[in-house]
């Protein structure tokens, strides 16, 4: 240290030093640009994050082969096709193009392949058009798919009373709970859980394939669906009933009737008395002779061969005054006994 330093004056060494302007201005303006580029990298650092989040969160809209998705494994809608504001949608579609995309999971043991969650009608208008469907890609489990169904049916105006309640039937069937079936159909009101109880109670009185039959009869509330019901026997048509809703069908007034309309044949075919097929008694009397009788609601009616017993049936005519009194008075005395 003695030889470095053996050479300056120790009075020099302890005077102040003063920079000089261009020094000073000089290390200004390093200084500035270092922290102009710490900021810089610090800018691009977080803008990196930022769209790495936006990237890894956010869901792109593709186009996919329609005829590569399926649809919903419960289906909220009775009949597309058969509404008659379904061809103007198509057109719709056709000029304008689909606006919103459709929301898809993939099939994990087909792949390439899809299911819808919701978006049904504009998957079908795409199909028919035979062009790409817009849809959003997501991985859903069964219940996140049905729920995701909710989203659409809260902003829905035209899903009809008996499309809830077969859709409600059908997700109760699978097991769900009626809060996940309240979620899917979109209802988040009080009184939600009892408005699900009435949906599968009403779906339950009534045979899904004449619902079909009939269609979503939009104009058609809970009243009417229930007093239907009410015409039949354990959710089952009879065969008298099956045979008065089949010559319906087939009447040319059904051809040309709205789903709203059906509903009015089918409730006026169906609003009969429920007719029992007759009892028929074979009789068989002297000579090996049989009298049939047959016995329905209302009345009994003998068949008595005139031609192998003449005079029987003019007889028996005779004689009914005192066979009636004779009944009569043997029902009063069981009466006094």
């Amino acid at each position: 240290m003695k030889s470095l330093f053996a050479g300056v004056n120790p009075e020099d060494l302890a005077k102040p030093t003063t920079a000089s302007v261009e020094d000073t201005d000089r290390r200004r303006v390093g200084s500035a640009a270092v922290k102009s580029m710490d900021r810089a990298f610090v800018s691009i650092e977080e803008e990196n994050k930022r769209l790495h989040d936006q990237l890894t969160t956010s869901e792109s809209i593709v186009e996919l082969d329609p005829e590569r998705v399926i649809p919903s494994f419960v289906n909220d809608r009775l009949d597309i096709e058969g509404d008659r504001s379904f061809q103007a949608f198509v057109e719709g579609i056709k000029e304008a193009g689909q606006k919103l995309p459709i929301l898809v999971r993939p099939l994990a043991d087909r792949p390439g392949h899809y299911q819808a969650a919701y978006g049904h009608r504009r998957l079908r208008a795409c199909q028919i058009l035979k062009r790409p469907v817009k849809a959003i890609v997501r991985a859903l489990s069964d219940e996140e798919l049905v729920i995701s169904q909710g989203i659409e049916n809260s902003e829905r105006l035209n899903l009809s009373f008996i499309e809830q309640a077969l859709f409600a039937l059908a997700l109760k069937a699978r097991g769900y709970s009626r809060e996940v079936i309240s979620d899917a159909l979109g209802r988040k009101e009080g009184q939600r859980l009892a408005y699900i109880s009435i949906l599968t109670n009403t779906a339950s009185l009534l045979p899904a394939d004449l619902v079909r039959l009939i269609g979503p009869a939009s104009a058609i509330g809970r009243p009417k669906w229930e007093k239907l019901g009410s015409f039949i026997k354990d959710g089952r048509l009879s065969r008298e009933q099956s045979e008065a809703v089949d010559a319906v069908v087939s009447s040319s007034e059904w051809a040309g009737s709205d789903s709203d309309q059906r509903f009015g044949l089918v409730f006026a075919a169906l609003d009969q008395p429920v007719k029992r097929e007759p009892d028929v008694t074979e009789i068989e009397v002297a000579g090996g002779h049989v009298i049939v009788a047959r016995r329905s609601d209302t009345a009994t009616k003998f068949s008595i061969p005139d031609n192998r017993i003449p005079g029987l049936s003019a007889w028996l005519v005779q004689r009914l005054p005192e066979l009636v009194e004779e009944f009569q008075s043997t029902q009063r005395e069981g009466d006094q006994q």
